[in-house]
């Protein structure tokens, strides 16, 4: 089944190294593009995010957001640069007295400041923190598949719709192009008589004549290969993986199809008909954009 390109999935993990929360949002692109964001102190994971990502999306852009809270982890693992305190201290107060400002400085004003308290974590608890990072990933990925299967349902509803309408109005193009046949003789015949005051033109010369209307208009081989198309189009939809972009391709093989039908065929049946077959194309491609 199809899914669609865009889709959001959350997903977070609780231990001892803390609290990891992934986010994944995707849009519509014609390739995979990964745009990852984690912190400075896990930017390790960066390709191994990138490939458990790659193997559950195969096409679209991706935005990846990774945020690690260590506010429940052990007290040991919490740093304070007490000198860089100090100094933030007393600028503090040199900008207090410069600006004529008698408040007090807080404490929670000082350890705001950036690299005043900070998390150590030595090189092996990052290689550990992994598989807490790998489970608050996979359970982005498996919400954010989810997401897009569910708009993908919605898809292959309107696309099974569409291409169905198209092989009936094929049909009806296949009737009325036979039936055009006869039709142009009877005109012929008839403009003939009132263009010569009742004169029949003999009969070899009226059926080259039409032979050749119908040589010309024949849109035989353009209809099997629009029914070959609509068939493969069907076929597609309904498999797994990856398959706008050759669902593109034979909504363009479609759309040249029925093009050439309207240029060969005549007739307001047709011209009609072709004409909803190009609406319903035009249509199919617009929501193909969506899909992976």
């Amino acid at each position: 089944m199809i899914k669609s390109m865009t889709g959001y999935g959350r997903g977070h993990a609780k231990t001892k190294f803390g609290f990891f929360a992934a986010e994944i949002k995707t849009l519509n692109h014609k390739f995979l593009e990964i745009t990852p964001k984690l912190p400075n102190s896990l930017g390790a994971f960066d390709d191994r995010v990138k490939a458990l990502i790659k193997n559950e999306i195969k096409r679209g852009k991706v935005y990846f957001n990774l945020v690690h809270d260590t506010a429940d982890q052990a007290a040991d693992n919490i740093f304070i640069d007490e000198n860089l305190a100090k100094t933030y201290t007393r600028r503090l107060r040199r900008l207090k007295k410069a600006l004529d400002i008698t408040e007090p400085i807080k404490l929670s004003e000082i350890i705001a400041f950036p690299g005043v308290m900070n998390y150590k974590s030595s090189p092996k608890d990052v290689t550990r923190m992994w598989p807490s990072v790998k489970i608050a990933v996979w359970e982005a990925l498996k919400k954010l598949v989810k997401d897009r299967e569910r708009e993908g349902r919605f898809l292959f509803g309107d696309l099974i719709k569409r291409i169905k309408k198209i092989e009936r109005l094929g049909s009806s193009i296949n009737k009325s192009s036979t039936s055009n046949v006869e039709a142009y003789k009877k005109k012929l015949q008839n403009r003939i008589k009132e263009l010569s005051g009742g004169f029949t033109m003999e009969s070899g010369r009226l059926e080259i004549e039409v032979a050749l209307f119908a040589k010309q208009s024949d849109i035989t081989e353009e209809l099997i290969r629009l029914s070959n198309h609509v068939h493969n189009f069907t076929k597609t939809i309904r498999k797994k993986g990856e398959a706008g972009k050759k669902l593109d391709f034979i909504a363009q093989e479609l759309h040249r199809e029925i093009n050439t039908v309207g240029a060969k065929a005549s007739g307001f049946n047709i011209s009609k008909s072709v004409i909803e077959v190009k609406t319903e194309i035009e249509k199919i491609r617009e929501q193909l954009k969506n899909i992976e």
